[in-house]
């Protein structure tokens, strides 16, 4: 409330007069918060079907004279800069004088932007030639436009007691004054918007964009895409003042509390008490491994961070065949020690069960730590990046030898088996003389964990690259910036797993409620659509369609009573490009293969589908039958019962009670926007409360702003050994390895 004095007489400036205070200060009877004591005000409330000019402000006319009473200094500086900004000139705080003892403002002096001291640049001219980048300066005018407040002791008000209106220069015209300095001030509705808008992967840019259209146009706005940026730096620099390390642990052991104990988290430090690894494991990451942990994509080529930690989600896939999340890690260096301690760690949080398969990129020392740590693990090598190198270290051979590049990806990739690969191999060491090949002889001694023909043996949920864990990484870029620190890339894992979380429950109910097509009507086939998921079944498809086009015969003489041997080729192409597959069915129902689609995948081969349809079989045998692609394949473990953490409640977090009440008005607004006369009703009722609520709660909200809030407001933190952050990278160093 802003008074204004004029001799003795006393004169309040508010909506309605039935809303003002007698001269003593002492409130109206009308208290009461419902609807029908305060029905007055609502039936006063001028319809019409004409918009009005709703502005929420009694002062947008009021010009500054002396003898204006203000509570604070905050509403001094607020009312003089919206003066200002629709004058036409930026005012910036000239000196305060303060209380000797309680160092307390007790004045202050605002003038014009232009009215400072006269500066001369003492730079020569060929300094500034020199110079790559130069900031523009203001041209002082020695302006006499003031105003001075001082602090009244006996009614604690602040007081206007002088006034100056005159300027010496021209005004900003209104079409400009979005780009003064001053007057770009940006409020907490919408520091918290734009805060909500980055955590959502929306950049800076696209923010304004989205504030324009909001507000009917970027003019409206009243800040730049400059003062965005500006605003979620100084909210990582809130973070990172009060210690980005200890921000991220509070933060777990938020999570931890809010999930029951069952949230999972463990640290490294390094002898100066620096974060030097950390892994993290939500409870739902924990169950989705009981469920799906038999292969694991383990990639740490990711980097983009403040301290350029290389980055490792522990991905894995679901029976959807979706990208899931088995935990995260971030490690300070990639030595061998670090990734022992990551793996060591992983293990505790997931009952020390270890994956059969487990694949990385081709890094020595992750390899000897998974030698270590993971003895029974299958490990094999992302046969994409291995394939990454071949243009590099055999770019000669391909120049020189057009056919080679043919021969050796029929070699690497199509070869059915051991003994073929290296029957293929010694024939192109021989006809390119590689005996002397130092690449190749060292890829070839590490044959049996990257060439196809070795790790189909073992199951890998049909999976030959780290492509889930990069796919992740590229989830991230959405969220991630080289600015980014702990605690943010600690949100953004929990935002991944919400992703991840609702994917699946889309594709169950898709699954579940919605009927396949079929493309034959085969029982076999109607068969898999009852017991597959829905992309599980769509791969068994294209086998199914593939194996029309394969015939089957009986091989005679090596057949009797303990097996039959058949030979399945395909019988659409030219004789020369025939591959038979020997398929070899046992009496117990067992069917071996050199294609080994089975024990790679978990799903059967067009050869079986073949021998299945000649049988006329009208089901899928089930020990060729995997649970974790079926319907029910999320229920090894059984259901998880988690419930959503909640960041901050209602009583505790201005941020929690923010966010619901927008949700509240959502619906609000929607009904109130389909005629004039309900926008005009409840745009009157909004600035009618708005004054209520700020008259009778005035201190709530002195001093508190939005974006001022952390996850951990007014919580009893535990109590942590103070520790450091990690140590940063420059600007110029982040990167991102591939």
């Amino acid at each position: 409330m802003i008074m204004l004095i004029k001799g003795k007489k006393k004169v309040i400036f508010v909506d309605d007069e039935d809303d003002c205070h007698d001269n003593s200060g002492k409130k109206d009877d009308n208290t009461s918060f419902g609807r029908s004591e305060r029905k007055n005000d609502y039936d006063n409330v001028d319809v019409g079907e004409k918009i009005h000019d709703f502005t929420f402000s009694n002062m947008n006319d009021v010009v500054p004279c002396s003898g204006m009473l203000f509570d604070n200094l905050d509403e001094v500086e607020r009312f003089y800069r919206d003066y200002g900004r629709r004058v036409g000139f930026e005012v910036i705080i000239r000196n305060t004088h303060r209380h000797s003892r309680s160092n307390e403002a007790c004045s202050r002096m605002y003038i014009c932007r232009l009215g400072g001291r006269v500066c001369s640049s003492s730079a020569n001219v060929d300094e500034e030639l020199n110079l790559k980048r130069t900031r523009d300066t203001i041209d002082r005018t020695k302006c006499k436009a003031r105003i001075s407040v001082v602090h009244r002791v006996k009614t604690d008000k602040w007081e206007i007691t002088t006034v100056e209106l005159e300027h010496n220069h021209p005004m900003v015209t209104p079409d400009k004054v979005q780009f003064m300095q001053r007057s770009r001030n940006i409020g907490p509705v919408a520091r918290s918007l734009i805060e909500t808008l980055n955590k959502s992967g929306i950049g800076p840019s696209k923010v304004l964009k989205v504030m324009g259209e909001a507000l009917g146009g970027l003019e409206n706005v009243g800040f730049t895409n400059q003062d965005i940026r500006n605003v979620l730096r100084n909210i990582r620099r809130q973070v990172f003042d009060g210690g980005d390390a200890m921000s991220g642990l509070a933060l777990l052991e938020e999570l931890k509390g809010n999930n029951f104990g069952k949230f999972f988290y463990r640290f490294d430090m390094d002898g100066e008490n620096r974060v030097k690894a950390l892994v993290w494991v939500d409870p739902r990451s924990a169950n989705a491994y009981k469920n799906f942990g038999d292969v694991v994509t383990f990639d740490s080529t990711y980097r983009t961070n403040r301290y350029c930690m290389p980055f490792i989600p522990i991905t894995g896939v679901n029976h959807h065949y979706q990208n899931i999340l088995f935990g995260f890690a971030l490690i300070r260096d990639e030595k061998e020690t670090s990734y022992e301690w990551v793996l060591k760690t992983w293990l505790e949080a997931v009952d020390n069960k270890p994956p059969i398969t487990i694949i990385t990129d081709q890094d020595i020392a992750l390899g000897n730590a998974i030698a270590k740590i993971l003895p029974t693990t299958k490990h094999t090598y992302c046969s994409w990046h291995i394939g990454q190198k071949f243009t590099e270290k055999l770019s000669s051979l391909y120049t020189h030898y057009p056919e080679f590049k043919t021969e050796f990806n029929a070699c690497v990739y199509k070869s059915l088996s051991p003994e073929e690969f290296q029957e293929r191999w010694d024939d192109l060491v021989e006809k390119y003389h590689l005996i002397t090949h130092d690449w190749l002889n060292d890829m070839y001694n590490i044959r049996e964990i990257w060439i196809r023909a070795y790790t189909k043996e073992s199951f890998a949920a049909g999976m030959t690259t780290t492509g889930r864990s990069e796919s992740m990484n590229s989830f991230f870029d959405q969220y991630v910036q080289p600015s980014t620190g702990l605690k943010e890339f600690i949100e953004n894992s929990q935002k991944a797993l919400e992703y991840q979380y609702l994917h699946e429950v889309e594709a169950d109910y898709n699954t579940q409620y919605k009927k396949r097509r079929l493309i034959l009507n085969s029982p076999l086939e109607a068969h898999a659509s009852q017991i597959y998921t829905k992309e599980m079944f769509r791969r068994f498809q294209i086998e199914f369609v593939k194996s029309a086009s394969y015939v089957m015969k009986k091989i005679p003489h090596v057949s009797n009573y303990l097996w039959k041997v058949y030979l399945v080729e395909k019988f659409t192409v030219p004789e020369h490009c025939i591959r038979r597959v020997c398929l070899t069915v046992s009496g117990d129902g067992t069917y071996r293969r050199e294609c080994k689609k089975y024990e790679h995948s978990g799903m059967i081969c067009k050869h079986i589908i073949c021998y299945l349809t000649k049988k006329q079989a009208t089901k899928i045998p089930s020990n060729y039958i995997t649970l974790r692609w079926t319907m029910n394949g999320n229920e090894v473990a059984g259901p998880l019962l988690y419930t959503p953490p909640v960041i901050g409640d209602l009583v505790k977090s201005q941020e929690a009670r923010y966010n619901a009440l927008c949700k509240s008005f959502q619906g609000l607004s929607a009904s109130a926007s389909c005629s004039v006369p309900r926008f005009n009703y409840v745009m009157g009722m909004i600035e009618k409360e708005t004054n209520y609520v700020n008259e009778y709660f005035p201190e709530e909200m002195r001093n508190k702003n939005v974006n001022d809030l952390s996850y951990h407001e007014n919580v009893d933190d535990p109590v942590f050994e103070p520790f450091f952050d990690p140590p940063m990278v420059p600007a110029m160093n982040h990167c991102r390895d591939g």
